[in-house]
C-alpha cells in the first residue's frame, strides 16, 4: 500500500506544519500522500490506505463521533495509532492502568459525570493546597483551571459534570522552573524531547513556547516503563513529565491520539516519523 492520509480538523485543514515535515518525505519518496478532515463526509476513507490520525483537535468536543468514525476507518483500512489504542487513550482513566502497572504518575482523583462533588473538601482530605482541575475526555488547556477550592472553582468543577468525568490533580510546582517535557517515541524507539510550558496554548509546533530538551535517562526510564505497559504497540506516542516533589519525574499524561510531536525540534525526527511510515507500507 503506498498511499497514506494524514488526518486533521476542520480548523487546520491543511494540517499542522510540523506533520507536514514528515508528509513531504514521504512525498519525496514516492508515495501518494493526502490529508483530510476526520468528519468530512465526502472522504472515502476505504480508498484512503494508511490513515494516519494528527492533528484532529476537535475530537473531544464530539468524542463519541470521534471514536465512531475511528472504528469505521479501523474496519476498512489500517488505522494508526490502532483503534485499540484510540479506545484506551481517550480517556484519561488510562493513568490508573500506568500506575497499576508500576509506571510512575501522577496521583489522581475522579469525580464521575453527574455526581455530587466537595472540591475543597477533596483537596484538603489528599493534603493539596493547590490543585489542577481538568476533564477527563480532553486536549490541551479545554476546561483545566488551577484550582484552591474557592466558590468560582467549585462552580467551574459543576459545570464540567454536567458532561463529563473530572479529574483533580494536585499543582505540580516543578512545572513552574522546569516546565513539562514531551518525550516521543517513534516506531517503539524513543527519539527526541521537547520541554513545554504549563497551562500551553492549543497552536501548531513551536508556536506555543515550546523548546528543544535533553531528556534524561531517569524521564526515558519512566517513560518507557509507560510504552511496556500499553495495550498494543504505538506507532507514535508522547509522554508527558513532570517532576514529584522529590525531583523524580511522574507521568501527567500519555498521549497516543492526535499528539503533537514537536518534529521540528529535533534535526533527524521528521525523518524518523518517515521510516516508520515507510516499514508500515513495505
Amino acid at each position: 500500500m503506498r498511499r497514506f492520509t494524514f488526518v486533521t480538523y476542520a480548523g487546520m485543514p491543511e494540517l499542522d506544519p510540523d506533520d507536514r515535515l514528515a508528509l513531504d518525505l514521504l512525498a519525496k519518496r514516492g508515495f501518494d500522500v493526502a490529508t483530510a478532515v476526520w468528519d468530512d463526509p465526502a472522504v472515502d476513507w476505504a480508498g484512503a490506505g494508511i490513515v494516519i490520525i494528527r492533528s484532529t483537535w476537535d475530537y473531544n468536543l464530539r468524542h463519541a463521533d470521534f471514536l465512531a468514525w475511528a472504528e469505521d476507518v479501523a474496519a476498512v483500512t489500517p488505522l494508526y495509532n490502532p483503534i485499540t489504542l484510540v479506545r484506551w487513550n481517550m480517556h484519561k482513566g488510562y493513568l490508573a492502568d500506568l500506575a497499576a502497572h508500576g509506571v510512575p504518575t501522577v496521583h489522581t482523583r475522579w469525580i464521575p459525570a453527574g455526581s455530587a462533588s466537595d472540591l475543597a473538601g477533596m483537596l484538603g482530605e489528599a493534603g493539596w493546597r493547590t490543585g489542577v482541575v481538568k476533564p477527563a475526555i480532553g486536549l490541551s488547556t479545554y476546561g483545566v483551571r488551577k484550582v484552591t477550592g474557592t466558590p468560582e472553582d467549585q462552580a467551574h468543577v459543576e459545570r464540567l459534570l454536567q458532561s463529563h468525568d473530572v479529574m483533580v490533580q494536585p499543582y505540580m510546582h516543578s512545572v513552574d522552573d522546569r516546565g513539562e517535557r514531551s518525550l516521543m517515541f517513534i516506531g517503539g524507539t524513543y527519539s527526541h524531547a521537547a520541554r513545554k510550558t504549563a497551562f500551553q496554548a492549543l497552536l501548531p509546533a513551536g508556536e506555543a513556547g515550546e523548546t528543544p530538551a535533553d531528556a534524561t535517562a531517569q524521564e526515558i526510564e519512566v517513560a518507557t516503563k509507560a510504552m511496556q505497559a500499553l495495550p498494543a504497540a504505538p506507532l507514535y506516542a508522547r509522554a508527558d513529565l513532570v517532576d514529584d516533589d522529590a525531583g523524580s519525574p511522574v507521568v501527567i499524561e500519555f498521549e497516543l491520539i492526535e499528539p503533537t510531536l514537536f518534529l521540528s525540534m529535533h534535526p533527524r525526527a521528521p525523518e524518523r516519523f518517515a521510516d516508520a511510515l515507510s516499514e508500515l507500507a513495505a
